[in-house]
């Protein structure tokens, strides 16, 4: 006997209506008819719609459209069939680098004194006084969407972050913080959101001659016989320095350090090797890097200390160390008061020339008087930015010479026999190899006291 298949029920098509999160759209989903049953009318859509608040934007065609894909696709198809206003996001701010990105949000490289290693620093982010740094695409802020619901409610967009991105040190920016330029030649770097540049001139060949740079000074080549160099900022030498002469204003780095040659600094001495029968001062440290780094022969003076590694040699070559005395005081408040001088002098000229235009009366409207007014004030703050750094600085050598010492030498590694040792106003005369030693004054006692780093480490 033949079995008949059993007939198919017929269902009629269904479908729900729904908001997607903000209100601006409204979903609908279909479910096709089975068997005889009937497809879904778009009156009873439009109905629901409305029913569940939609005011505007339906989209009849879209309600058409969806049905007709269920039924002939037999599956459940979902599609926009009202529309609001959708927000607008909004676009972040872009700041285009004329120079490498990956090298201007690099960290700058530091020494383990935490001063800066010029000699480390990427060329890439060289830039000239002058040189346009970096521009600023701004965010845009994008438009609300409107819900479709009545009455219809703002819906927020999410707008664009702003770069918050200032001028830092010897960094200007235009009045509208779209534009930043170097105010003098060196290294760029980020500093927080602030765009700063490091003043500092590059000298790839040797130096034989007398020669002043009015910046740091980073040096890839050899400082050799026949060289006097001051540098008003920091000083790096990354070749040798043979039987020259060597001042800077800021901190001092002898990667292949110096043979017979005089070197004086007002911040730190580092040395990434030795130095000879040399003549070095300094108003802070004389620090070694590393082993190689020894003392032998000349006199070192630092007045806040030395540490190093060896000191002297195993055939007893004079070598003197002194610390707490301070050789560079004395010339550098006289450096100081000239200074202060001419930052006043600069100051009351600037206040002259903007003098006529103080008046209420006076003509400022032109570009030309705006421009010039703007660089006046901006270099009078310069100025008194300037003067208080001088006058901090003149109380801080007064105060430090003025106090108790509290300089020490420090030997991680050999001091030799022929090495003298003072520290303020009292020496110690090297006579034994010794390993390991801390060179102190302590207070109430009027000697050198030698105590063992071993010792100490213990307590």
């Amino acid at each position: 006997m033949a079995i008949k298949p059993s007939a198919q029920a017929s269902v009629d098509g269904s479908f729900w209506v729904f908001f997607n999160e903000d209100k601006t759209q409204a979903m609908l989903v279909v479910a096709p008819p089975q068997g005889d049953g009937n497809p879904v009318r778009v009156a009873d859509v439009v109905q629901a719609l409305e029913k569940m608040g939609v005011a505007y934007g339906i989209d009849q065609q879209a309600i058409r459209d969806t049905i007709e894909r269920a039924t002939n696709i037999a599956n459940k198809v979902q599609a926009v069939v009202a529309q609001g206003v959708l927000p607008v996001h909004g676009v972040d701010a872009k700041v285009n680098y004329r120079l490498p990105e990956e090298a201007v949000l690099r960290p700058l490289p530091y020494l383990p004194d935490g001063s800066i290693d010029y000699l480390q620093i990427d060329p890439a982010r060289y830039v000239q006084t002058g040189q346009l740094i970096a521009t600023v695409v701004p965010a845009q802020h994008g438009r609300p969407g409107r819900t479709l619901t009545f009455p219809p409610q703002n819906v927020p967009q999410r707008p664009g972050k702003e770069a918050n991105l200032r001028a830092g040190d010897n960094v200007t920016a235009s009045e509208d913080n779209l534009q930043f330029t170097a105010e003098a030649s060196g290294y760029v770097y980020l500093s927080g959101e602030k765009l700063c540049v490091l003043p500092a001139i590059p000298v790839a060949e040797d130096i034989r001659t007398a020669c002043q740079f009015a910046a740091s000074l980073v040096l890839k080549g050899n400082l050799l016989a026949g060289a006097q160099v001051k540098v008003q900022g920091d000083a790096a030498i990354g070749g040798r320095c043979e039987e020259a002469a060597l001042s800077a204003r800021g901190s001092c780095y002898l990667a292949q350090g110096a043979q017979r040659s005089e070197i004086a600094a007002d911040g730190n001495i580092l040395l990434g090797s030795g130095v000879q029968d040399c003549t070095i001062s300094t108003r802070r440290y004389v620090i070694a890097l590393n082993e190689n780094a020894s003392l032998a022969g000349g006199r070192i003076v630092a007045f806040e200390g030395v540490e190093a590694y060896t000191i002297g040699t195993p055939a007893w070559t004079p070598t003197e160390v002194v610390a707490g005395v301070d050789t560079l005081g004395d010339e550098r408040l006289f450096e100081i008061a000239e200074e202060m001088r001419q930052c006043e002098d600069n100051i009351q000229k600037i206040n002259l020339a903007l003098r006529p235009f103080v008046s209420v009366t006076a003509d400022v409207t032109s570009p030309e008087k705006k421009e010039a007014i703007q660089r006046l004030m901006a270099h009078r703050r310069r100025l008194e930015a300037r003067l208080k750094e001088l006058q901090h600085e003149k109380r801080s050598i007064t105060i430090a010479v003025n106090a108790p010492t509290r300089a020490e030498v420090v030997v991680r590694g050999v001091v030799y026999p022929g090495v003298k040792v003072t520290i303020g106003k009292y020496s110690y005369l090297v006579e034994t190899e010794m390993q390991a030693v801390r060179f102190t004054v302590a207070r109430g006692e009027a000697r050198v006291q030698v105590r063992s780093l071993d010792r100490l480490q213990e307590k």
